[in-house]
């Protein structure tokens, strides 16, 4: 089976409220919707990004920026879009928008079942697996964007 690129995905900066739509059900399914509200999720250099299909987000992930390195947070695409290839645009797009901004690298704490997805999007894994309170096991992943 060929996964089709979607062309007519586009992508906004969000309010963090606007990201639980997504990372209730994909991330928090079960829990209350308070549950969605991340550390940092209000901060000013904070982005929220949500990829759109007729108006209706699809995909989340926010940015946190941390000196010279940005962290990858809350990356969720809603079930009946995953596969399709918008989790990479929304991850590609994510990279574009730190690029130029002399931020060295991007990493993200994993979810073991989301390892794959992230490999195949430059990101490898550095150091042990650990347990977070939502989704269990995780690992650090990090991609360079600098030489």
């Amino acid at each position: 089976m060929h996964l089709q690129k979607h062309t007519n995905i586009q992508f906004k900066q969000i309010k963090a409220a606007v990201t639980y739509t997504v990372r209730h059900p994909v991330l928090r399914k079960g829990l209350s919707l308070s549950s969605c509200a991340f550390d940092r999720d209000e901060d000013n250099s904070t982005i929220h990004l949500g990829a759109y299909q007729e108006n209706k987000v699809i995909g989340v992930l926010t940015l946190l920026t941390n000196n010279k390195d940005v962290q990858l947070r809350g990356m969720a695409v809603l079930e009946n879009f995953q596969g399709k290839g918008i989790g990479k645009q929304l991850i590609a797009h994510a990279e574009n928008l730190v690029q130029g901004q002399n931020i060295c690298s991007l990493w993200m704490n994993a979810r073991r079942i989301a390892i794959p997805f992230y490999e195949r999007c430059g990101y490898r894994k550095q150091g042990d697996a650990f347990e977070l309170p939502y989704g269990g096991t995780h690992f650090k992943m990090i991609k360079s964007l600098c030489d």
